[in-house]
């Protein structure tokens, strides 16, 4: 018995002089984040006066920077100027048409029996107009139909530049995470390397068996698996960053601290915002309102219409017996009524009603899909509220855990292996809070997209 325990003591003294208490205390400082997958994650001090002026971003910045790049935008922006065009065409309708024409004729170009004004000898002008007066409202509903399809195209818009302000605000966040899980699996790799070094030469020393350093080299193992997949993760990220704002990922992101979500306090309260700003709800509205003014249109198609037409004619003649030139002019009021075009009224009128009940049926679809949306989001952001929180314990726990470890270890009341294995609990509590701290940020975004709010929560202009 007692010349086992002098082996212990001995092979104790042999660990204490290779690896001194405090060795692997905790640090006070996390290390610094990693920078780009596309760049070294410690910059080149000659290049630090080429990412000066990019050398972090906000989120506001990287959502300024999408409303500017995304060509979604211009594509919306390109319809509402169509619809535009559209509308000043529809108001064109209450104006007249007005004609001029000029003609010349000679005798060796007819028949002698040909004797009408018209035909003589000579050049004839003249200038037409025709004023539309009453055209069974038809007009004036193509107009209001015109005016609602712009206003619809201006919510288009709208909703493009929402959605482009989400994309960039969760891809900034997302990139925040993919470098912080970077971070962190790397210091886990550290200390699973540190134990499995630690393993090595206990093994050596007698004082562990050889599969304890098999376990520590399975651990290092699987952490630079996790490794790679965080680095290709953030790589798809950052990617996607790229895409969406057209610029390079930066040297460091700066997190945002904001709510984003004003004044929502309840979930009745976003479904009451997004039900009233929402800019895809109220774009299927305009659409449907614009739908039933062309049904008035095609009703208005079977009315009868009235119009003032006049003409003038003069023609400088070459007929030395005609004394002077001859003119003509008239002034007609018209009226024309509809009987039968082939069924195109029928068919028309019958087309825009089966059109008004399909645009009232996407506002309730939209409705529903906008509420589905607010309800999500909102329990998202509850529930990871509370994460954040669980984590935010977790991480404190496991802090006085490895300093408590550390002070055991000191006193000799507990191994190396049990401090590192509380460092690596720390670690995992970390990333746990940086998933948590994203899927508040997103679920945040999102839910002020919903609202219809999201370029006011950035402090950016709605137009």
């Amino acid at each position: 018995m007692a010349i086992a325990l002098v082996k212990v003591l001995k092979r104790l003294a042999v660990l204490a002089i290779a690896f001194p208490p405090g060795a692997f205390a905790l640090e006070d400082e996390p290390d610094a984040l990693p920078g780009s997958v596309y760049e070294a994650f410690e910059p080149d001090e000659t290049d630090a006066d080429d990412a000066a002026d990019d050398d972090s971003e906000t989120v506001v910045n990287a959502v300024a920077a999408a409303l500017s790049h995304d060509p979604q935008i211009a594509v919306a922006l390109s319809r509402r100027d169509s619809a535009a065009a559209d509308r000043f065409r529809a108001f064109g309708q209450f104006l007249p048409e007005i004609e001029a024409t000029a003609a010349y004729t000679d005798e060796d170009w007819r028949s002698d029996s040909l004797q009408t004004l018209q035909d003589r000898d000579g050049t004839t002008v003249g200038i037409t107009a025709v004023q539309p007066i009453f055209q069974g409202l038809t007009t004036i509903n193509r107009f209001r139909e015109a005016r609602a399809r712009l206003s619809q195209s201006d919510l288009l818009l709208l909703a493009a530049r929402q959605e482009t302000a989400l994309q960039a605000a969760q891809a900034h966040a997302d990139a925040i995470l993919g470098r912080e899980i970077v971070a962190h699996r790397l210091e886990n790799l550290q200390l699973l390397e540190r134990q499995l070094e630690i393993a090595d030469r206990r093994q050596k020393a007698g004082a562990q068996s050889r599969t304890g350093v098999e376990q520590a080299k399975m651990r290092v193992a699987q952490a630079q698996v996790d490794l790679g997949a965080a680095r290709a993760g953030l790589a798809q990220r950052e990617a996607a960053y790229k895409r969406i704002t057209g610029r390079n990922p930066p040297a460091e992101f700066v997190a945002d601290r904001e709510e984003r979500i004003g004044e929502i306090a309840t979930l009745d309260d976003a479904l009451a915002l997004a039900r009233e700003f929402n800019p895809a709800i109220n774009a299927a509205m305009a659409s449907h309102k614009a739908a039933q003014y062309a049904k008035r249109a095609a009703a208005g198609d079977f009315a009868p219409r009235f119009t003032v037409e006049g003409s003038y004619l003069r023609r400088f003649g070459e007929d030395e017996m005609v004394a002077g030139d001859d003119e003509e002019y008239q002034l007609v009021a018209r009226m024309r009524m509809p009987l039968f075009n082939q069924g195109r009224n029928i068919a028309g009128l019958r087309s825009a009603g089966a059109s008004v009940s399909a645009e009232q049926a996407q506002v309730v679809i939209t409705r529903l899909a906008v509420d589905e949306i607010v309800t999500r989001a909102w329990r998202q952001l509850t529930e990871a509220k509370t994460r954040r929180i669980a984590a935010q314990l977790g991480i404190e726990a496991a802090t006085q855990s490895v300093k408590g470890l550390q002070l055991e270890y000191e006193a000799g009341q507990r191994t190396l292996i049990d401090v590192l294995d509380g460092q690596r609990d720390l670690v995992l509590a970390q990333i746990s809070l940086s998933q948590a701290t994203f899927d508040v940020r997103a679920a945040a975004y999102e839910l002020a997209a919903a609202a219809g709010l999201i370029l006011e929560a950035f402090g950016l202009p709605t137009e």
